[in-house]
């Protein structure tokens, strides 16, 4: 379910988001920082996992890195439900 967050933005930030809008074709404002908040999680996600594998391949034999992955990944799919 969705919740509802009022932000206050300047008057440049409004007008890039709804430039943002218009051109990404986007209904709403809202539909804009939503992309904007999925893209950033995605990031560090990404980030994340690729610190995990580099545990993994520092060849420090420790096995807790991929259970953290295994841990992290499954959080990912919880939040996607």
């Amino acid at each position: 379910m969705a919740s509802t967050l009022n932000i206050s933005v300047t008057d440049k930030q409004k007008s890039w988001l709804n430039a943002r809008r218009e051109a990404g074709g986007f209904s709403s404002a809202s539909d804009v920082v939503r992309e904007l908040i999925r893209a950033r999680q995605e990031q560090e996600q990404a980030e994340l996992r690729r610190q995990f594998e580099r545990m993994d391949s520092d060849g420090s034999n420790e096995p807790e890195s991929k259970s953290v992955l295994r841990m992290v990944r499954r959080v990912k799919q919880e939040r996607r439900a």
